[in-house]
């Protein structure tokens, strides 16, 4: 059962404030989530891509305060849809969240985003008995109406979208091809300014590479980067910390795995200062990674512990703490006397698994790994392999096949089109981005003279980016 929790506060005459139950929570906050989902974002990379991680992080905080954990966030950016603004044209908010008391983190948000919080105002601060307790179930009926009414407003949305959709790619290619090359040429200036930033960067501080998610527009980059700039020349003692290191704009500020110094983009300098100033009290954690990798392997039948190219950008501190956690769920195993089934053998070394943040799924990849959030049982996680290790096994062997052909048929598409550039969307697969060069290739003699001298992204819709990025789904028509 989940309780309304209790917690006193400032309210007059010392009475206690109630948290808001989680369909309260979900009530109260469903015009913000109609306005920042990601799915209403398919054509805007880059603003999907910052409202998806920043709602992770709240959905994190919000379960952490339904439990009475204490979590800090930063400031949490969003795009907002407003019907008043035109296509293509969002807001931008940043969403402080120091309250530690659910009610007030809620009508934190609703203020921001100006969103009427008349739902919350009229909901008693003083605990009824009559509703002393909130069950799991009502939490799921409420989260499912939720879902439903999205997932009917987005059928909606799609069923228009269909009417309006591209008949074919060459229609779409012969449209548009010129505006993307005027666009990219537009933005020629900013690029060379940016190279330009980050080979001074480079050159003055020692630093050994700088650079940045393909999903940001080059303004912001560039914005970014004059930052650094100026924190460089005003603090250049402490850019010392810097030397031979890779700097990295992307999602979070820290000290990623691979050991790249990450400064989230959307971030205030000081918060990249504080972290250039202990950056080798980051590294300590690099150090510890390998031997928490190989204790888990060794609990795991010697599987292969491996981090997803494109998994959720997570500091090497908190990594280490994803790793004991799972460690010791798997030694708690073992220590009830808890048997493997006899689906899995006796070795997984050929076999491969990447530990993710709590809110990460539980999964067997597209390429044959197995994902599991640090917080999942033991005896979950174990059944899990043991049921899905026939499947971990095809897509594994595709995997080690179709890579080869894929990087084959990248270089052919980019030579036979003529193109500055061709990559893919996290979420396209070797198996998918086969076939869609696959399909390219049938089109070359209709569409070749078009494309050359473009940049070609591979993702799940037509666009045209602000520097001349030409997106194209890969099952087009």
């Amino acid at each position: 059962m989940y309780t309304k929790l209790k917690l006193r506060c400032s309210c007059v005459g010392g009475i206690f404030c109630r948290y808001l139950s989680s369909a309260e929570v979900s009530t109260a906050l469903r015009p913000f989530y109609f306005s920042v989902h990601p799915d209403l974002f398919g054509r805007y990379p880059e603003q999907r891509k910052i409202n998806e991680n920043s709602l992770q992080q709240l959905s994190a905080l919000l379960e952490a305060q339904q439990s009475s954990r204490h979590m800090s966030v930063p400031s949490l950016p969003f795009y907002l849809r407003q019907k008043d603004m035109p296509e293509g044209h969002f807001k931008l908010v940043h969403i402080n969240l120091r309250s530690t008391n659910i009610r007030e983190t809620v009508v934190n948000i609703l203020n921001t985003c100006d969103m009427s919080t008349t739902f919350v105002d009229k909901i008693p601060k003083t605990e009824p008995k009559s509703q002393s307790s909130f069950s799991k179930q009502n939490f799921t009926n409420a989260y499912e109406s939720y879902s439903n009414e999205f997932e009917n407003a987005s059928r909606i949305k799609r069923k228009v979208e269909e009417k309006k959709a591209i008949t074919n790619i060459i229609d779409w290619v012969v449209e548009n091809s010129a505006d993307a090359k005027e666009k990219y040429e537009l933005t020629e200036a900013t690029r060379n300014q940016v190279q330009s930033m980050i080979k001074d960067l480079c050159k003055n501080y020692s630093i050994k590479q700088i650079k940045y998610d393909k999903g940001w527009n080059i303004s912001h980059i560039r914005g970014a980067i004059q930052s650094l700039v100026a924190l460089a020349s005003q603090h250049s003692q402490n850019m010392d910390n810097l030397k031979g290191r890779t700097i990295a704009f992307g999602q979070f500020t820290g000290v990623s795995l691979d050991g790249d110094v990450f400064l989230n983009i959307m971030d205030v300098r000081n918060e990249w200062l504080s972290l250039i100033k202990k950056v080798s009290q980051e590294d300590s954690a690099l150090t510890e990674i390998p031997k928490y990798e190989k204790a888990l392997s060794s609990i795991l039948r010697n599987i292969h512990i491996r981090r997803r190219k494109f998994m959720p950008k997570v500091s090497a501190t908190k990594y280490c703490s994803h790793l004991r956690q799972l460690i010791t769920s798997i030694g708690d195993f073992y220590g009830y006397g808890k048997k493997f089934p006899s689906t899995i053998p006796e070795s997984l070394k050929k076999y491969e698994i990447v530990v993710e943040p709590e809110a990460g799924p539980l999964m067997v990849s597209p390429t044959g790994q197995f994902i599991t959030p640090s917080s999942c049982p033991a005896d979950e996680l174990i059944a899990y392999i043991g049921n899905h290790i026939d499947e971990a096994t095809q897509l594994l062997t595709e995997y080690s096949i179709n890579k080869h052909i894929e990087k084959a048929l990248y270089a052919e598409v980019k030579e036979r089109f003529g193109l500055l550039d061709l990559s893919k969307d996290d979420s396209i697969t070797p198996g998918l981005m086969i076939l869609c060069c696959q399909r390219l290739l049938t089109r070359a003699d209709k569409i070749n003279k078009n494309l050359s001298g473009n940049i070609l992204y591979v993702t799940h819709y037509y666009s045209v980016l602000s520097e001349g990025v030409l997106c194209i789904p890969w099952n087009f028509k």
